[in-house]
């Protein structure tokens, strides 16, 4: 984390901590932007991560959400529909 955060503490809301390696997230198997990765303001121990979809992206009831940091990924289906 950047800025250290003191474990078991709510996070701060006015000095972001964040992820030292930003995470890789891909929908569909294209790629998303992240823009935030870290710890949740007045949260303890919870982590979150701000991604946006590319225009790109396929839509469909189980698309995969992969995300990867670490050499470790974790994955989800999530639903994407069109606006």
């Amino acid at each position: 984390m950047n800025p250290f955060a003191v474990a078991g503490n709510p996070a701060s809301g006015d000095i972001l901590s964040e992820t030292v390696v930003t995470p890789n997230v891909t929908i569909g198997g294209a790629p998303a932007d992240v823009s935030y990765s870290g710890l949740t303001p007045g949260f303890a121990g919870l982590y979150q991560i701000n991604a946006r979809a590319a225009g790109f992206t396929p839509t469909g009831v189980e698309q995969p959400l992969v995300v990867t940091i670490g050499g470790a990924s974790t994955v989800v289906n999530v639903r994407i529909v069109e606006d």
